[in-house]
């Protein structure tokens, strides 16, 4: 069974990705607008990636290189976190 709601943090030199898992259209849709929102607000866009496992269940990536480390993507991924009411998450 997939997880849902629930966030993994990878990180290398110059290099961080944030994936936020789904099993459901609702968390799916949930993901989709919470990440809009803290682009919106933050005015910070990277990659952001969707997948798909089956029909209802995948993750998003949202991924920074270079010009979006240290700081930005630290402080995105914490607020899509925040949006989503996930307190904590893998590394």
């Amino acid at each position: 069974m997939s997880r849902d709601m629930c966030a993994d943090v990878k990180m290398e030199e110059g290099y961080m990705r944030m994936s936020v898992e789904f099993n459901n259209d609702k968390s799916r849709d949930t993901i989709q607008e919470a990440i809009s929102k803290v682009e919106k607000s933050m005015k910070v866009y990277p990659s952001v990636i969707r997948r798909n496992i089956d029909e209802q269940a995948g993750n998003f990536s949202i991924e920074f290189g270079d010009d979006g480390i240290p700081r930005d993507a630290g402080d995105f991924c914490e607020a899509v976190m925040k949006e989503l009411n996930i307190t904590n998450c893998g590394i």
